[in-house]
């Protein structure tokens, strides 16, 4: 019947040395003295590895305080192996044996109340808790409670003394299954056992050590605010929050990995983002079923039914950015870890706007927009028209400019085509290197590289001297796009262009680029056309695209958002029917 029997366990009585008889020892000290024994034997054997005894001996006296708090657990009132019972030592060595065994985990017994002595179990993770919290607002103040006897008489009582009286933190909850209560210990708040209670109050004293909040390295702007992410949540949640004063303003909680225990924040204003849209990624989330999450482009993978080589979704570190997108009805999707926050539907043109586009007067947000376009323009097809014109269709090209070109590639060894290939192989190689070394190494590296090696290479016969400035106008080109997850596809797309150019000429460019038009209007994150507002064109929209009318034009929302309320009106939840523009006259007169 042992060990499922629940009833007292007296055990048969057997006799000691004496003679005398005594009651048999419990199954867990019948287990200890064993290892005992069996650690007095192996001293007296000769030719045993005594390391590999010890390590016996150490399993077995950790299979023990296992089964001796498992055991602890039976014992009380409809007791399960999954629930605690209420004995503080049994806690004690479920936890020493388990997770216990980890340095960082401390466990800490005290007593409740000067008079009483209540015993008591304090767990924690060294490192990821407030020491203030754990130390003055929760051990000093228990320990020196006055407890009566009246408050000791009923476990759940004095449960909720301490609850309510004693502890000075500022959240706790409970909790009483270990599954439950050991994802909390790691999650970094503190567990404190009472003897004879089967409720386990969970103290939040999360305190991790992070990162100070930074300038945006990925997104630098010259104007406006310069505050970004780190990789705490909670500084995430305050960041938004302290934007977006509103208390529509939500952020719901899912713990995805099974060993990680990562926490997915889906941040949205409730009123405005279309409920369609947060459904569908918080269940997409949540049918994410692996065990290790520990990057925000892993959730994003699991959440995209159409896998591009373009992204779908903007990433970003900057928090003014977030804050305005989210009231433009999208949804932000922000991980445990990770200093950059996805953005929920992303169309194309929006990995080509920036938050100096906004800061900026009308006319320098314009012309920047512009520039990036013509530098995307140029990235792309300046190298493949050059190929195409130059080796496979030069009757396309005046006979002077031919001529001059044909002069100046008088002793190249190789075709344009390799010359490209060649020059853009060293420039992603000096990329490659510049990234891993310090900032104040990579400049150097990129411009000493960048004159060593183009002269070296010019003087020794190999590359064309036109080409050199095609090339390095082309790198430059590409590299002006603001969102970085956006220019691996051109820089892959160039290739394709190259391979049509070479192959079929002029004709080949033209035939990749309307296949790539195409294929970029089947994609649709969330039910959002890639290329909106374009395809399908609209007007209104069309105002904050290539160029960027002034801030009083924008009295609407982005239709492909899908936001419940369209109308912009100055609040969060817009019900204000006066127009922006009407409200602004009114505050000049």
């Amino acid at each position: 019947m042992w060990p499922f029997d629940r009833g007292p366990r007296r055990g048969p009585i057997v006799a000691n040395q004496l003679g005398e008889r005594a009651p048999a020892a419990s199954p867990a000290q019948s287990m200890l003295d064993p290892t005992r024994a069996v650690e007095g034997t192996v001293q007296r054997i000769h030719g045993l590895s005594l390391l590999h005894a010890q390590a016996l001996v150490t399993e077995a006296q950790s299979l023990a305080g296992k089964l001796s708090g498992l055991l602890a657990d039976l014992d009380a009132p409809g007791g399960r192996l999954s629930k605690f019972g209420g004995n503080v030592e049994g806690a004690y060595d479920r936890l020493k044996y388990t997770v216990g065994q980890s340095p960082d985990i401390i466990l800490r017994r005290i007593t409740l109340g000067e008079n009483l002595k209540v015993p008591a179990l304090v767990a924690f993770a060294d490192g990821m808790v407030d020491s203030e919290i754990v130390d003055q607002d929760t051990v000093r103040v228990m320990e020196l409670y006055e407890v009566t006897a009246k408050d000791t008489k009923d476990s759940r009582a004095l449960h909720a003394t301490v609850l309510r009286q004693m502890v000075a933190a500022g959240h706790v909850t409970t909790g009483s299954t270990w599954d439950s209560l050991l994802t909390q210990l790691t999650y970094g708040n503190t567990l404190v056992f009472i003897q004879g209670s089967s409720t386990v109050l969970i103290i939040d004293s999360v305190k991790f050590k992070a990162r100070a909040i930074g300038r945006a390295q990925s997104e630098p702007s010259i104007k406006g605010p310069q505050e970004a992410f780190n990789e705490i949540l909670l500084t995430h949640m305050n960041q938004i929050r302290r934007r977006i004063r509103s208390p529509w303003l939500h952020f719901d909680s899912i713990t995805v990995g099974g060993y990680t225990s990562t926490t997915v924040l889906v941040a949205h204003v409730e009123g405005l983002t279309n409920p369609a849209l947060v459904s569908a990624v918080k269940d997409r989330i949540r049918m994410i079923h692996t065990d290790d999450v520990q990057t925000l482009t892993e959730i994003t993978t699991y959440l995209l039914q159409q896998k591009s080589l373009f992204p779908q979704f903007r990433m970003t570190e900057r928090v003014d950015w977030v804050v305005r997108e989210i009231l433009r009805g999208k949804v932000a999707l922000m991980v445990d870890n990770t200093p950059f926050v996805a953005l929920m539907p992303s169309v194309l043109i929006e990995f080509y706007q920036t938050t100096q586009d906004y800061v900026f007067s009308f006319w320098e947000g314009s012309l920047m927009r512009l520039i990036r376009a013509l530098a995307l323009m140029l990235g792309l097809f300046l190298m493949p028209f050059y190929i195409a014109l130059f080796s496979v269709d030069p009757d396309l090209v005046p006979t002077k400019l031919v001529l001059t070109v044909a002069g100046s590639r008088l002793g190249i060894p190789f075709p344009p085509v390799m010359e490209v290939i060649i020059m853009w192989v060293i420039i992603e190689v000096l990329r490659e290197a510049a990234n891993r070394l310090p900032t104040e190494l990579a400049v150097t590296l990129g411009t000493v590289g960048a004159v060593v090696v183009g002269t070296a290479i010019v003087k020794a016969g190999i590359v064309d001297p036109l080409l050199i400035v095609m090339v390095t106008l082309t790198a430059l080109a590409l590299f002006t796009t603001p969102a970085f997850e956006l220019t691996s596809a051109w820089r892959w797309l160039f290739w394709v262009l190259i391979a049509g150019a070479y192959i079929f000429g002029v004709l080949g460019i033209l035939v990749v680029a309307v296949f790539v038009v195409a294929y970029l209007s089947s994609l649709e994150p969330f039910g959002v056309p890639y290329l909106s507002p374009f395809g399908p064109l609209n007007g209104s929209t069309l105002r904050d695209t290539l160029v960027r009318f002034p801030l009083h034009v924008f009295t609407t929302r982005p239709t492909y958002t899908h936001a419940i309320d369209e109308t912009q009106s100055g609040g969060t939840i817009h019900t204000d029917p006066v127009p922006m523009v009407t409200r602004q006259r009114r505050i000049r007169q």
